[in-house]
């Protein structure tokens, strides 16, 4: 059996560049190399490899240069459950409880929010074993 993991697609529409201000892993490989930054109109792509007993359970924060907001991006891929993801963009530091939190209870396979003039979504098949997470975030115009 293949090992399970998720693979992370990361785009960028901002406006500006990301910088990874932090992460947490609940479940999985504490070694994943996640991307440090995403420059505007990039997409970059990058696996999450699941533990021997447990599952693929995660969230990053990138600061949005120039403005100082922070894009959050989780995803649950847990083994006997079904996969969720959600995303939020935070003008304070990240409280990664919380974050845990509000993926428990309010992840889902497409979740989007709008906040600070941007929009974010977040997109995974919550019935695959190893899935593909897209997460967006573009600058909202009025």
């Amino acid at each position: 059996m293949a090992q399970k993991h998720t693979v992370t697609d990361l785009r960028n529409g901002s406006g500006h560049a990301l910088s990874l201000s932090g992460h947490e892993v609940w479940e999985g490989s504490q070694s994943t190399d996640f991307p440090k930054t995403i420059m505007n109109g990039d997409s970059i792509q990058f696996t999450h490899n699941a533990g021997t007993d447990d599952g693929s359970i995660a969230a990053l924060a990138y600061k949005l240069q120039d403005d100082g907001k922070m894009w959050v991006v989780a995803w649950s891929n847990p083994r006997g459950a079904d996969s969720k993801a959600f995303t939020d963009l935070l003008d304070q530091p990240v409280d990664w409880d919380q974050i845990k939190t509000e993926l428990d209870a309010n992840g889902s396979a497409d979740y989007k929010t709008v906040k600070f003039n941007y929009r974010a979504e977040i997109k995974m098949d919550p019935k695959s074993a190893s899935p593909v997470v897209t997460a967006y975030l573009e600058k909202k115009y009025a």
